[in-house]
């Protein structure tokens, strides 16, 4: 009886152990700048201009308040929004949107996971695959690395049908091996220095690196919350939704 009792304890004892938490430690830490660019032709701008006078013009400049964190390892990255004060919070939540973040960011070999901000139809976890980029032979120097040019893009259409087209540039080096970037673009032979979008550039700013072996506070990878993790499919099918309702409202 008693060496049942030892064996049963073992086996809880590993039960506790193994379902822990694993715990990664970054390798190192990326910052990004960011900068907004606003057509103000479009409807909604226009909208947003009538909804928010003060806050909407200051979109492209409030841009510059922000600082962008990737923290990797070789296994996977994490992007999120550093917290801190803004000079207007209501500017700093539109160009936020309009950099195309809208959650932390967690990047893995196969795919990426986003974890939605608040949403009118709930806040999810949403699994996304990477983009299929084109590389090109075209390479410039950006800081102390060489960076070689990759595209990519993807269509959109509105409730009204018709249809928009979203291009991407970006400039990964091979000399820092990682298949991460900014606001959920990877899975390059590099990591992405600096990306640039119809509407929005990220720019890498600094790049902290953690030895081997620290493990502490300050390099301990971020987790994300614990949400319904939905297929992009599953979520687009709910944000075109919400979208139709919005479009009906301001008609």
């Amino acid at each position: 009886m008693k060496f049942k009792i030892i064996i049963l304890l073992f086996l809880l004892k590993n039960i506790v152990v193994f379902s822990q938490p694993n715990i990664q430690y970054a390798k190192a830490k990326v910052t990004y700048e960011a900068k907004a660019y606003v057509n103000k032709n479009i409807l909604k701008h226009k909208v947003l201009l009538e909804s928010f006078p003060e806050a909407a013009p200051k979109i492209e400049t409030i841009a510059s308040e922000f600082d962008f964190s990737l923290i990797l390892n070789d296994y996977s990255s994490v992007f999120y929004l550093e917290e801190k004060l803004y000079s207007d919070n209501l500017a700093a939540k539109l160009a936020i949107i309009h950099l195309n973040f809208y959650g932390i960011i967690k990047q893995e070999s196969e795919n990426y996971i986003t974890e939605e901000l608040e949403e009118d139809f709930g806040r999810f976890l949403v699994s996304r695959e990477y983009q299929k980029w084109e590389l090109h032979n075209e390479s410039k120097v950006i800081g102390e690395y060489t960076c070689f040019k990759a595209t990519t893009s993807y269509t959109t259409t509105n409730p009204k049908g018709k249809v928009f087209k979203h291009n991407f540039t970006a400039w990964y080096t091979p000399q820092l091996p990682y298949k991460y970037g900014p606001a959920g673009y990877g899975n390059l032979p590099g990591l992405i220095i600096e990306l640039q979008g119809d509407n929005f550039t990220y720019g890498v700013k600094k790049i902290q690196f953690y030895g081997d072996v620290e493990k502490s506070k300050k390099n301990k990878m971020p987790s994300l919350k614990r949400l319904k993790l939905i297929s992009e499919e599953e979520f687009e099918a709910l944000a075109a939704m919400d979208e139709k309702r919005w479009q009906e409202n301001h008609n």
